[in-house]
């Protein structure tokens, strides 16, 4: 398998607007993680599972299950005063009886607004997944590429350029 060592330009040029436009909107955010390892992924995945983890588990993609894996996918994240990560006031979410994940949307949190911001420069934003948790902090950019295992597939067998180039 080609090993994929960067981000999507067009993703970062995507995240880059969303950085400057949640900004000026008084959002203090920067990326927090970008492109990862497939042992990257393994250990965040082990969080909670195999590794003891206060927060539970963080992840539910493996190695090359995951957007970040690809260059297409980067996790933006808030800045407090002191310029330290925080991931407050993220709203309460819970789950339906039919097994949908929702959270309570009232155009007022941060997060909500961060998305909102991301959405305007093409990126797929986490904190509108139903079928799989949330992830609040997660933007991802597609193009015409269905899903993750057929991302894989493709960088298998037909290399990084060819799924690159259906962003």
């Amino acid at each position: 398998m080609e090993l994929v060592t960067a981000l999507h330009p067009k993703l970062v040029d995507a995240l880059s607007a969303t950085i400057t436009e949640a900004k000026a909107r008084g959002l203090q955010v920067a990326i927090h993680s970008g492109l990862r390892t497939a042992e990257e992924q393994d250990k965040l995945y082990a969080l909670g599972r195999t590794v003891p983890n206060p927060d539970g588990i963080i992840t539910n993609a493996q190695a090359y299950e995951s957007w970040h894996n690809l260059g297409l996918a980067a996790d933006v994240v808030f800045k407090d005063q002191k310029g330290n990560w925080t991931w407050d006031k993220m709203p309460p979410i819970f789950k339906t009886p039919e097994g949908l994940w929702r959270w309570i949307k009232n155009g007022n949190n941060q997060w909500e607004q961060l998305g909102q911001v991301g959405t305007m420069f093409n990126l797929s934003w986490g904190g509108y997944w139903e079928k799989v948790k949330p992830d609040f902090p997660h933007f991802e950019m597609r193009g015409s590429i269905p899903n993750v295992h057929e991302a894989k597939k493709i960088l298998i067998e037909q290399g990084l350029d060819k799924l690159w180039s259906m962003v």
